[in-house]
This record gives structure tokens, C-alpha cells and sequence, in this order.
């Protein structure tokens, strides 16, 4: 069950202690992206169709800031964008979804769009800096026997205000 995907080692390893310490059995590992998969702003980026697309989460119906209280323990943030909020950095298909999910509970209207779509959706922040691979770092709770144990810990670890989702093996 995935807890948090962070930018940041630091705080990855922050959230795996507070698990650790909840006697959780915690698993950290990290990916990096190949450099066509998170594409910067260049203009000449086109978004190929790859099992690797990243995902942009377009939120309306709530600030940055409450967007953002929402996000703080996935190690995500929000940024404004035309007629909305738009969450920062990308994100794969199974996060998007996994994510648009939660915010949809909380009454937000999400939007899941492919990142660099040229849609009406918001254009990326010219403050994103391209760079040649970008490295998240997971927190993950388990391995569960059944899917009855995962669901159990997953309802503890929403009650102590986390949004994990379960998730399968290396995805």
C-alpha cells in the first residue's frame, strides 16, 4: 500500500520513520524517470503515448491553500492556474487517478489531463525546470497476506490522515 511519493529524500524518509514508529513494516524504494517522460516546458515537447505519460491533476472548487493542506502528506502542491489549481509535479496515470479520487471525496471537482495536453488546460509553470530525469521516492506499508489485511490498515492509516492507496507489487 503506497503512503506517500515524494521529490524529496527527506521527506520520504521523514514519513517512514513516522510509519516505522506506528509499527508499520515501511518499504522505501525510488524510480527515475527517463527524460521524455516528465517533459519541461519546451516548446517543441510533444506528449508521446508511452505506458510512461505523466499526468497533470487540474482541481476547481477550492484555494491552493486548501488544495494544497489536502496534498502536504503525499508530498505534493498545488500552484494557481486558469480557473482552478493545478497539482504540481505530473503524475503517472495510476497516482492521477488514485489522487483525483481523494479530492473528489472532499467535494473538489479533478480534472486528470496528460501533461503538455494542449487542451484548455493550463499551461506548465514556467518555473518547472527541465531536467534529465526526475527521481520519486515512495513509502509504501506491507506486504499484506489478503487483500482483507490491506484494506484494514489502509481504513488505520486514512484514520490517522493519510490518503494511501493500494497498489500492486512494483507499480
Amino acid at each position: 500500500m503506497q503512503v506517500g511519493a515524494f521529490k524529496s529524500p527527506d521527506l520520504a524518509k521523514r514519513l517512514a520513520a513516522r510509519l516505522r514508529e506506528a509499527k508499520y513494516n515501511v518499504e522505501e524504494s525510488s524510480t527515475n524517470s527517463a527524460p521524455s517522460k516528465v517533459a519541461g516546458p519546451a516548446p517543441s515537447a510533444s506528449a508521446p503515448a508511452s505506458g510512461g505519460d505523466k499526468y497533470d491533476v487540474f482541481v476547481t472548487g477550492g484555494t491552493v491553500a486548501e488544495v494544497n493542506a489536502k496534498l502536504s502528506a503525499r508530498g505534493l502542491s498545488s500552484e494557481p492556474a486558469s480557473g482552478g489549481v493545478m497539482v504540481k509535479p505530473s503524475l503517472s496515470l495510476r497516482e492521477a487517478v488514485a489522487l483525483s479520487k481523494d479530492l473528489a471525496v472532499d467535494g473538489l471537482k479533478v480534472q486528470v489531463r496528460r501533461a503538455g495536453a494542449s487542451a484548455s488546460a493550463p499551461a506548465p509553470s514556467a518555473g518547472r525546470a527541465a531536467t534529465s530525469g526526475d527521481t520519486v521516492y515512495r513509502v509504501r506499508v506491507g506486504p499484506f497476506d489478503d487483500r482483507a489485511a490491506a484494506t484494514s490498515t489502509l481504513r488505520e492509516l486514512e484514520q490517522r490522515g493519510y490518503t494511501p492507496f493500494i497498489a500492486r507489487g512494483g507499480q
